[in-house]
């Protein structure tokens, strides 16, 4: 992580290939551990690096792009893994949760899927863990009157709350690992235009879930449990969540405008920093410099979980953009762009197929990353295509959205799937499918009328 921002921030190129030596060597020592998803890939990742040289015209120059991506990958889930840290002990944390699981079944999809969206742009994966236990202490057979059924319907109907707000981060959080990817690999991109476009097609993404969730309520089952009273807490720790977040994205936004660097980097900059603050506040009444000292000696007591528990995350992640970065090496933008023309697919088209390619193909095991990694290094001159930024990023984060809330080989459906006890094709496509069809004609009509305006 620090080798990589400071490559990040001086350029000097010892630095990147001291990071990728440290990203091998972590994978290496955490082989043992890995399950066999992030073992294939790196695996796969590993030939393709090999067999570079018979597809590459500039191999060497290809392998550092390759290594950077992955290496940028590592440092992003390590510089966010502060943040899930000072949660971990954090009562605000608990107390948002409570207050999302104990609403009553007309608001609880709302509040889950806003919750879980809303609590994971601090929490990341963690955040699954957090409300998928507090659904399966709530949703006992207790709860639901000795109605097996009852208990049934409510574990698929929260849990899809959940799956499809957590998978709103890529629009609408300014601390998701997909907009710093986007902004990384197609430098026209601007942030500003982006990030309202992507919260206001989250928003219409979570209300169309919740009108999709009343359509498929059993209301015959309605009468058969009575009415929960919610937590009189109200919405005061959500709010001060909120504004918690908040404040990590503006001061990121400041430190941006201040030394004149990229957002990315400045998020990166700014989440331990703040991360340790928020630790220091928890312990705020055994005085400042005590505070610190505890908060501090936590972290170092904490490290070898804090990052050993990254391991699936940063192997995916890692491999996955390693080998997209090597497959659009060995495709020249030019020949891909002239290749949509002959086809007749030139600007809003592309941005549609770009959706569709973004839902469809992780449902054949191709990690969204990996996806998304081949499409932005293939199209990073979006102007080759006819097509805005703007709209190519949109398309981008709309169909990474939708796929990790269906696909069953990502992360969030296998975390999501092993808590509800059910196997990932039922978490992903059973209880998700056909809502994430109807999503898809959504989004495209959605991005086919703001390409219009744009």
């Amino acid at each position: 992580m620090a080798l990589t921002l400071g490559y990040q921030l001086s350029g000097i190129i010892a630095l990147a290939l001291a990071s990728h030596v440290a990203l091998i060597a972590y994978v290496a020592l955490e082989w043992p551990r890995l399950t066999r998803l992030p073992r294939t890939l790196v695996t796969i990742a590993t030939a393709m690096t090999f067999a570079l040289p018979w597809f590459s015209g500039a191999p060497l120059q290809a392998l550092l792009e390759a290594f950077n991506r992955a290496a940028w990958f590592g440092t992003f889930l390590a510089a966010l893994s502060f943040l899930r840290e000072a949660a971990a002990t954090s009562p605000l944390v608990r107390q948002c949760g409570e207050v999302v699981i104990t609403q009553p079944p007309a608001k609880r999809y709302a509040t889950l899927s806003g919750g879980a969206f809303l609590i994971g742009v601090l929490l990341n994966m963690a955040v699954l863990n957090l409300l998928g236990t507090m659904v399966q202490r709530a949703n006992t057979l207790t709860a639901a009157a000795g109605h097996r059924i009852v208990q049934e319907v409510r574990t698929r109907r929260m849990f899809s709350a959940m799956i499809r707000g957590f998978g709103t981060a890529p629009l609408g959080s300014p601390l998701s690992i997909t907009l710093a990817m986007i902004l990384s690999m197609v430098p026209s991109v601007d942030w500003r235009n982006v990030l309202p476009l992507g919260l206001l097609t989250m928003l219409l993404l979570i209300a169309f879930g919740w009108l999709w969730d009343q359509r498929e309520a059993p209301r015959h089952l309605a009468g058969l449990v009575g009415r929960q009273a919610p937590l009189p807490r109200g919405w005061v720790p959500i709010t001060r969540f909120f504004a918690l977040a908040v404040a990590v994205f503006v001061a990121a936004v400041a430190l941006e405008a201040l030394a004149t660097i990229p957002l990315p980097i400045a998020i990166l900059l700014t989440a331990p920093a703040a991360a340790f603050m928020w630790m220091i506040t928890q312990r705020r009444r055994k005085g400042l410099v005590r505070a610190a000292a505890l908060s501090a000696a936590r972290l170092i007591r904490r490290a070898p979980d804090q990052f050993g528990s990254m391991r699936t995350e940063v192997c995916v992640l890692a491999a996955a953009g390693l080998m997209g970065t090597l497959i659009a090496a060995a495709i020249p933008t030019e020949a891909f762009a002239e290749l949509l023309v002959m086809l007749g697919v030139h600007g809003l088209p592309v941005a549609l197929l770009v959706l569709l390619l973004m839902v469809i193909l992780p449902q054949f095991g191709l990690n969204p990353v990996l996806v998304a990694t081949i499409i932005l290094s293939s199209m990073s001159r979006p102007e080759l295509f006819g097509l805005s930024p703007t709209l190519l990023a949109l398309a981008t984060m709309s169909g990474w959205t939708l796929a990790i809330g269906s696909s069953p080989v990502t992360t969030s459906i296998l975390i999501a799937a092993r808590m509800a006890q059910v196997s990932p094709r039922v978490a992903g496509w059973s209880w998700n499918g056909r809502f994430t069809v109807a999503a898809t004609f959504l989004l495209l009509a959605w991005i086919s009328l703001l390409g219009l305006i744009l």
